[in-house]
């Protein structure tokens, strides 16, 4: 069965990202730093990652909204591709449990040049991102898009139109936050 995704649900999930991460700010940089485990990411180091995550759709996206081709839809509700169906169906957290691992590409890896980093900047620009994550989202909601497809992040093999997209993105802060949580714990 394909995911159905729609805008308005998108937005509430972004809106409750944000509402998490205004929670953190007030989380001293002492735990913000700290690594659960020698080979976990630290709560700041994750929240990079969500970032470094969402920069690598941010040129496919904007290039996709300015030179819409094809066939132009409003969307209201849109039934995600088999691959999209899949991804998104595993990728998210279920239950507080992340069910699916993924090993994480080096490009994609957060690296800091010292232990401890002043969580300010990493935060402000992560509440960056979920702000144009759901900018996106708004704009594929009120204006007519093109649902063509465009390479991910990893390559050809996973292919996304913007409201795919916007899901995946969505997906994985959704997965990074639990784990932003279990490293404060």
């Amino acid at each position: 069965m394909r995911v159905i995704i729609y805008p308005e649900q998108q937005i509430q999930r972004i809106n409750r990202l944000k509402n998490e991460l205004t929670k953190y700010s007030s989380v001293s940089a002492e735990a913000l730093n700290k690594r659960p485990s020698e080979k976990a990411w630290s709560a700041l180091e994750t929240m990079k990652h969500i970032s470094i995550g969402q920069s690598a759709y941010r040129e496919k996206m904007n290039n996709t909204f300015s030179n819409p081709k094809g066939k132009r839809v409003k969307i209201d509700e849109l039934r995600s591709s088999g691959m999209t169906s899949y991804l998104v169906k595993r990728f998210p957290p279920v239950k507080g449990e992340i069910k699916m691992k993924m090993k994480t590409a080096k490009k994609f890896k957060p690296v800091f040049e010292n232990d401890q980093q002043d969580p300010t900047e990493i935060i402000r620009e992560l509440d960056a991102c979920l702000d144009e994550l759901k900018a996106w989202v708004e704009s594929y909601r009120t204006e007519a898009i093109s649902l063509k497809k465009f390479n991910s992040a990893i390559g050809a093999v996973i292919r996304f139109s913007i409201p795919e997209a916007c899901e995946f993105i969505l997906c994985h802060g959704e997965r990074h936050f639990l784990q932003v949580e279990n490293a404060l714990k």
